[in-house]
């Protein structure tokens, strides 16, 4: 059967062609820096896995690559300069989630892909190309975990490039070529080693352009909708085995399908997705590919060219938009033959050259011309490019059809697989197989062919004719004829004849001689395969395969690949040219094997066999370990022991590591279990005691090992102390020191062990320092304790601040005794404290001020606290430079005076004898006492006449003891004008020289006030005022008297009138009803019944010297140091007979101190009791600070008592001023006589 296959395009006959095609051809393509292509991408490396010995499963990788065009350079390739791309190439893939298994695990497979490429611009061949794939593996989908497989770089190179395309293309050309690649693997891999893949030789490749039209593999179209005319080139190596395709498109100057199968064991297939081209406009990325802004064209003379000819080149440097690129120097590049032209385009962007098509040859043989050199011509500034390929061919003639037998495109279809069979290696076939033959009738003239016939004779013998249309020059017409090979085809050639123009009817074929071609197919048969396996050895030693005897009948050599089944699911292939090789394994069992004969013709035969490899039994070592996993031979009776046979496997066992074997201890109870490499036990009898252990591996084999071990007494063991405190197990601290404080009592804990006979009857010995006190039942044991039993606990502890060690051991009735166990104890210091004082009230000074401090610390340290009192913050006597902690006083008990007034700020510190300290502070304001003024008289006042003299002492005023000695006193008597001022009141009558006594002589009649004024050393001054009643010096007789008074005349009456009174007053006496004398004037509303006088009491003795004033005798009791805050009613005891001239401290009603004179009209105030306390009849206790300064002890036996009553009792009120000292005689004057008789 045969049909007619014609080019859709039509053909035009021109003298010049323009770069890009080549008379509607596809010629080479020009690129620009920024071209760029996606492809989605489909990674399939399960033969790389499998290659590689790596258990796993894997689907196909997808995702994205880019191809980018990034540079143009010249590179020197045999001393040649040449112009070439670099192209990137970047992409990432994944298997998805769950689309990998490694080593039985699921997860995620991903791998990075980056490379670059040097492509040679007058014929894109292929200088060099090298990449990196990036292999990782996420377990169960988990990035986090994953794990790199692999980082792999394949580095090739190609002498010469390697050409994968013969421009101008045309379906059916087909060429070959040779050149050395050297493919160097590196990186690293933890599964296997990527040098392996290294390759480095001679390799001869053809290519064939076998189809022409949209992309298509098994269904699969691209996602690019620009390429529906594409040619599929095919590419295989010296031995006929596919090395992939590319889908070259013309439309977008490069290839829109891309398959590589590589060597390594993988298969990559690009599918173009977009396609965005620099410089261009009208781009739309998925399906046009728009146009270059600026382009450099070629024009050719002629389609082919003879070698050595001259032709006109013409350039046309432009763009669509008429945009001509005038004087712009090109250079034009004629690599292969060196040469190199500078031509310069003219205004309309134009120029020509002459050029020598020269007679060298590219290094691609090829079926349609005598070589194709690539040109090119460029702008080095803007880095834009056109080319063209020159074809050279031998002859010329105007009309030369062909039976092209070297373009046929012969497919092969056996059990349904069809497949491209190339001449490199020969059309081979098989009894019943269908070959399909596409034949090419060409023209190789220079001018379009007339229609004529090509007649086909099939291997039987049957003719086939068809019509060939009209060919154009270099074009070609095809029909294509099937041929099935008969089931009895007899070995060998078997001939198809083709005949062009048989009946010469195209007068104008030049050459005749190439209208026949006679292919020739070789029928044979797939070769036997045979096989001898010497197995039935044990793991890991070599099992022989041995397929030598394989052969084919049809003649030639055959090659084995031996499929062997290493692990379940893991195949290793192994090529074998003599089909001999040898194979261990590392399990026993029967495992499968494929062997795989080629013959010369790729005819393959299978069989499939057996290897049997015996099982080795496991292997185990057997030893007796303590607790600490050292290998001991005895142990103590009642003691746990640990059989251990984790040293034991089983070297061909595929069970994963740790399920290698299964132990089992006959006659052991094992705390483990009885199938666990190890066994701990309970010895209980002494004596040898034999131990088996039985090892059985995956394969049911068994070894049996024993070992005897001698049971010996034991001593006790115990364990780490613990301490116990608050009912809370207290942990160490870093240091490994348990922390306490003094005198806190703890629970120290111990664990002993031994044998049950020995258990109930350890002793446990606690040791400690020396300030350790262990108590038990309320007794003290000091610094060492002993318990009965296996649980000791002991309560302790220590009185000392510092490191204290504890050790403790057990002891069992044989003396044995256990590890000494230790621990360490820091015992801290309590400091001590002292309880805040609060400030105090204020005191007066001299008072003796007591307090006492609240201290507390541990019982041991409570009886060597030191309490300090610093009484002067302003000094630091113990120079330490801390004015608050001296020791001004030591005691738990402050007794403190101060002389001076102000606030007194004092310190207390306690302090232990670690030297911890606690202060506290408080302030007291000592205040001053003010003086008491106070009068008293030497001289009998109650019966001063004019020009007596009279003496007064203030001696009895009153003051603290500091501040009396320097009493101020200041007398004023008001008939005195002492600075002549003309006031005689205010001044200071005793000037210059004044002290506690006052003399006045020579006292003139009258009534005269007299006022002492005494002030301390702090300024505070109290005033006491005196009358003295002067009476005027009497008549010589009572007659005189009266005359002196009243006159004459006066005289007379008065005489009379005291007769009357005289007779009345006898009267009186004998009928008035005698009253107490206290009662005698109680009806006088005087006021004088109010006050006391101050002569009642009476002048002291006088003690001292003038020059130095002691103490006077004052009957007073001692009174209680806080009376002052605690007052208490006193009882009133016996009046004073003169209590009247005494008045006693008490607090007066406020009256007018003339109200003797001035009687107001108010009731009369009854006289207030006074509170007058017995004198003390012992003498008082000398003070703890010592007798007064200035005292002698005499002077303390009489006025102490006083003393001491002065210094706590209250500041004396102040006496009402004594108006009237004059006895209240019915004769002291006529005044008086006459009130009298008034009543």
């Amino acid at each position: 059967m045969a049909m007619m296959e014609t080019d859709e395009d039509v053909l035009n006959e021109t003298n010049i062609q323009s770069s890009g095609t080549l008379n509607g051809w596809p010629d080479v393509p020009t690129w620009r820096i920024g071209d760029k292509y996606t492809y989605e991408t489909l990674f399939d490396v399960q033969q790389l896995i499998q290659q590689a010995n790596v258990s796993a499963s894997l689907n196909t990788l997808t995702g994205d690559t880019v191809y980018e065009v990034v540079d143009i350079l010249f590179i020197t390739i045999d001393g040649v300069q040449t112009l070439a791309y670099k192209m990137d190439v970047s992409g990432d893939f994944t298997s998805g989630n769950s689309g990998a298994t490694l080593e039985g695990v699921s997860g995620r497979l991903n791998i990075g892909y980056s490379g670059e490429d040097l492509i040679r611009v007058r014929d894109l061949g292929v200088i060099n190309s090298e990449f990196t794939l990036d292999v990782s593996f996420a377990p169960f989908n988990i990035g986090f975990l994953s794990q790199d497989i692999a980082t792999i770089s394949f580095d090739t190179s190609y002498s010469p490039a390697k050409e994968k395309y013969d421009f101008p293309m045309r379906t059916g050309d087909q060429w070959y070529m040779g050149f050395i690649a050297s493919t160097v693997v590196t990186g690293n891999s933890d599964y296997f080693d990527p040098s392996e893949f290294d390759t480095a030789g001679y390799e001869n490749n053809s290519w064939q352009i076998t189809s022409n039209g949209v992309p298509t593999e098994d269904g699969v179209n691209i996602k690019y909708s620009g390429c529906d005319d594409s040619y599929k080139v095919n590419e295989w190596n010296a031995t006929g085995v596919s090395q992939g395709f590319n889908w070259y498109c013309p439309a977008i100057r490069y290839n829109s399908w891309m398959r590589v199968s590589n060597a390594a064991g993988f298969t990559i297939d690009w599918l173009l997705k977009s396609y965005e081209p620099a410089q261009s406009s009208g781009v739309t990325a998925g399906s046009d590919p728009g146009t270059r802004d600026l382009e450099i064209e070629i024009g050719l003379q002629s389609v082919a060219t003879l070698p050595d000819a001259e032709q006109a080149i013409t350039i046309d440097y432009g763009g669509l938009q008429n945009d001509p690129q005038a004087n712009t120097n090109l250079q034009l590049r004629y690599e292969m033959a060196g040469t190199l032209l500078n031509p310069t385009t003219d205004s309309n962007g134009q120029a020509t050259e002459m050029l020598n098509s020269s007679s060298v040859r590219d290094t691609t043989n090829s079926s349609d011309d005598y070589s194709s050199n690539g040109l090119i011509v460029w702008d080095p500034a803007t880095e834009i490019i056109g080319a063209a390929t020159i074809v050279i061919d031998l002859s010329l003639t105007a009309v030369d059809l062909i039976a092209q037998s070297d373009a046929i495109i012969v497919t092969r279809i056996r059990d349904g697989n069809s497949q491209i069979l190339t001449k490199s290696i020969g059309y081979n076939a098989l009894p019943g197989d269908l070959l399909s033959f596409s034949i090419p009738t060409q023209n190789r003239g220079l001018l379009s062919s007339p229609s004529t016939e090509i007649e086909v004779t099939t291997p039987d013998g049957t003719p086939i004719r068809e019509s060939v249309p009209p060919i154009p020059s270099y074009g070609e017409a095809r029909v294509v004829v099937n041929w099935t090979v008969p089931s009895n085809a007899t070995i060998g050639i078997q001939n198809m004849y083709i005949l062009v123009d048989p009946d010469e009817t195209v007068t104008e074929d030049g050459n005749r001689s190439n209208n026949f071609a006679n292919v020739e197919i070789f029928i044979g048969r797939v070769p036997t395969a045979q096989i001898t396996v010497m197995d039935g050895v044990y793991t890991f030693e070599n099992v022989t395969l041995n397929a030598s005897t394989s052969f084919d009948i049809d003649g030639g050599e055959v090659e084995c690949r031996f499929a062997i089944e290493r692990k379940p699911g893991l195949v290793d292939n192994i090529d074998s040219e003599d089909c001999w090789t040898e194979f261990n394994w590392s399990d026993g069992g029967i495992w499968s094997i494929t062997l795989i004969v080629t013959d010369d013709e790729l005819d393959t035969a299978t069989l499939d066999i057996t290897a049997e490899v015996l099982n080795r039994a496991p292997y185990m070592n057997l030893s007796i370990i303590d607790s600490l996993a050292n290998t001991i031979t005895s142990i103590g009776v009642d003691s746990f022991v640990t059989a251990d046979a984790t040293d034991s496997g089983d070297i061909d066992s595929i069970s994963p590591s740790g399920q290698q074997v299964t132990i089992t201890w006959p006659g052991l109870n094992c705390q483990e279990g009885t199938t666990q490499p190890t066994c701990t036990f309970l010895v209980s009898q002494e004596g040898p005691m034999d131990i088996i252990a039985v090892a059985e591996d995956d394969d049911g084999e068994t070894t049996t090992v024993s070992t005897t071990i001698d049971v010996l007494n034991v001593a006790p063991t115990i364990t780490q102390p613990e301490l116990w405190y608050g009912g809370q197990n207290q942990s160490t601290d870093s240091m490994g020191y348990w922390n306490l404080y003094e005198d806190e009592m703890t629970l120290l804990r111990v664990v002993a062990d031994d044998t049950p006979l020995d258990k109930d009857n350890l002793i446990i010995e606690w040791n400690s320092s020396e300030d350790a006190n262990f108590v038990q039942d309320g007794e003290s044991f000091g610094s060492s304790i002993s318990t009965f039993g296996p649980s000791s606990t002991a309560a302790v502890s220590w009185s000392t601040s510092g490191l204290h060690n504890i050790s403790v051991v057990a002891r069992d009735d044989d003396n044995a005794q256990s590890q000494v166990r230790n621990g360490i104890v820091n015992i801290l210091n309590v400091p001590p404290t002292i309880v805040d004082i609060p400030n105090q009230l204020s005191i007066e000074e001299d008072y003796i001020f007591t307090i006492s401090a609240e201290i507390s610390d541990t019982p041991s340290d409570v009886d060597s606290l030191i309490v300090c009192w610093d009484l002067d913050p302003n000094l630091d006597s113990n120079s330490d430079s801390n004015m608050t902690n001296d020791c001004d006083q030591e005691g738990i008990q402050l007794n403190k005076s101060w002389e001076f007034t102000g606030k007194k700020q004092i310190h207390a510190t306690v302090t232990d004898d670690d030297g911890d300290s606690d202060t506290t502070s408080f302030n007291i304001t000592v205040n001053n006492r003010p003086p008491g003024a106070k009068i008293t008289n030497e001289t009998d006042v109650l019966a001063l006449t004019e020009g007596d003299n009279v003496t007064l002492s203030g001696i009895t005023s009153t003051d603290t003891d500091s501040d009396k000695l320097s009493l101020i006193y200041a007398w004023d008597s008001d008939h005195i004008d002492s600075n002549l001022d003309g006031e005689f009141v205010g001044d200071n009558d005793c000037a210059p020289s004044c002290g506690p006594e006052f003399f006045m002589d020579n006292l003139p009649a009258g009534k005269w006030i007299v006022t002492l004024t005494v002030t301390d050393d702090d300024g505070e001054s109290r005033s006491e005022t005196i009358e003295l009643n002067v009476a005027k010096k009497p008549s010589e007789n009572f007659l005189e008297s009266i005359t002196d008074s009243v006159g004459g005349v006066g005289t007379l009456v008065i005489g009379i009138l005291l007769l009357v009174v005289a007779g009345l007053a006898v009267f009186l006496l004998f009928t008035r009803k005698s009253g107490s004398t206290e009662d005698k004037y109680s009806d006088l509303n005087l006021g004088i019944g109010t006050q006391n006088s101050q002569f009642s009491e009476p002048i002291p003795t006088q003690t001292y010297q003038q020059t130095e004033y002691g103490t006077y005798d004052q009957p007073q009791t001692v009174q209680d140091p806080y009376a002052a805050y605690n007052p208490a009613p006193t009882q009133p005891v016996a009046q004073d007979p003169y209590a009247a001239y005494n008045p006693a401290p008490t607090q007066p009603v406020a009256q007018d101190p003339y109200a003797a004179y001035n009687p107001a009209p108010t009731q009369p105030v009854a006289p207030q009791p006074v509170a007058v306390q017995p004198a003390a009849t012992q003498v008082p206790q000398v003070p703890a600070t010592g007798l007064p300064q200035g005292w002698t002890m005499e002077q303390w036996q009489h006025y102490g008592a006083q003393y001491l009553a002065a210094q706590n009792a209250s500041p004396a009120p102040v006496q009402p001023t004594i108006t009237d000292t004059r006895p209240a005689s019915p004769s002291s004057n006529l005044t008086d006589l006459l009130d009298d008789l008034d009543l």
